[in-house]
């Protein structure tokens, strides 16, 4: 557990080390409001990392629960998930970088595009729906028989 922790830690340093360095390579059109809220992020992921553990116990439980309502359901409930935080990621990096609201960026794409982009949205929002539930379930199995190897 310590090691995928550690993975963690490295993987999140090199990305806020290029999120922090990125407005210095291109034009961000908010760069103050950028900094801050990529600010505001790096505690609330350190307290993740030292939290990890009660967040582990609280996904097994959850995940037990909703393993009893089925694959669909699971699935239909993190493509949703999905959907949502790709258009809030887009929305928001659209914003900070290039200073397009959501409501411009809709207002210049053709319905044709306007729909394509929704069909897409909804393809990755049912991979995604899909990859979560093995990756969820896997992630449980994990917890689990680490529990019991912990136990015994």
């Amino acid at each position: 557990m310590r090691f995928i922790e550690s993975k963690r830690t490295i993987a999140l340093t090199i990305w806020f080390t290029v999120m922090l360095t990125l407005p210095v390579l291109t034009e961000v059109y908010y760069a103050v409001l950028y900094y801050t809220c990529l600010l505001l992020l790096i505690p609330i992921t350190v307290y993740r990392i030292v939290q990890a553990d009660k967040f582990e116990k609280r996904f097994y439980q959850s995940w037990h629960k909703a393993r009893k309502h089925g694959f669909w359901v699971n699935v239909v409930r993190e493509g949703l998930r999905t959907m949502i935080i790709i258009t809030v990621v887009v929305a928001i990096s659209q914003f900070l970088v290039n200073g397009r609201t959501p409501l411009y960026i809709v207002s210049k794409l053709s319905s044709g595009i306007l729909i394509l982009l929704l069909l897409l949205l909804l393809g990755f929002g049912l991979l995604g729906g899909v990859v979560a539930w093995h990756e969820n379930d896997k992630r449980y199995y994990r917890i689990h028989y680490g529990m019991k190897s912990n136990n015994s």
